[in-house]
């Protein structure tokens, strides 16, 4: 089983070390039959990000070694990457990352901009050769709904896309019953809702993923890291 939406780094005023984010969910893996996690840095959201930070970042986390729990990382895209012109496909190259991670609102993704969606052209074409999946933020404004991107999801029909958090619930099952390539996260989500996927006839399409830790820091951090992920595990009985 793998948790598809894991996090490291700044979020906020909080730090999340990648070693002690993966030895918290080292604790609840065979428990939970969870033998592999894809996860991003949150530093990305910086405002003053530099891609070499979070490439030393990825690097650190990547020396995480288990013998029960692999550890895959993200490219996070950031806008500001392609303005300061970095060659995507040798930044993604450079390290072995399993898919690519879009967040419409916290960087401003704008389609009207010819940089911008040159990037997304680029992003998604290389999704599409490779069969790296997309992994699409959703929720909390306009910028965010499911179907933003549905020009891309068109014309590249074969990119695989993950929508984070499902929200809002409508679109997202339009979006999932439109286009075969699209699958969703339960990250986040509330049980009603994975019951409605699940009885829309949905349930292959749902993915589990956590947001682990923000999920800590949603809480005010009232259990330790172990406790708050072994918690966000409990929801994936409703997947079996």
């Amino acid at each position: 089983m793998t948790d598809h939406h894991i996090h490291i780094g700044q979020f906020n005023e909080v730090y999340y070390d990648s070693h002690s984010v993966f030895e918290a969910i080292s604790q609840s893996a065979e428990k939970y039959g969870i033998n592999e996690v894809h996860y991003s840095s949150t530093s990305s959201c910086r405002y003053d990000v530099e891609l070499f930070r979070i490439e030393e970042e990825i690097e650190y986390a990547q020396k995480f070694q288990s013998s029960i729990l692999k550890v895959k990382p993200y490219f996070w895209a950031v806008p500001n990457y392609f303005e300061e012109r970095i060659k995507f496909d040798r930044a993604i190259e450079k390290i072995n990352y399993c898919g690519i991670k879009i967040h419409p609102f916290a960087h401003k993704w704008n389609l009207e901009n010819t940089v911008h969606r040159i990037a997304l052209e680029e992003i998604f074409s290389y999704s599409e050769k490779y069969q790296k999946s997309i992994l699409i933020h959703t929720g909390g404004s306009d910028s965010c709904l499911p179907n933003r991107f549905e020009s891309f999801f068109k014309n590249f029909p074969n990119a695989p896309i993950i929508l984070a958090h499902c929200t809002p619930l409508k679109n997202t099952v339009e979006m999932l019953r439109k286009y075969p390539q699209i699958k969703a996260d339960i990250s986040f989500v509330e049980s009603e809702n994975i019951v409605k996927m699940i009885s829309a006839g949905l349930k292959e399409k749902l993915l589990f993923g956590t947001d682990f830790p923000v999920t800590h820091y949603a809480a005010e951090k009232s259990l330790s890291l172990a406790r708050q992920y072994e918690s966000d595990c409990k929801i994936l009985q409703m997947l079996k």
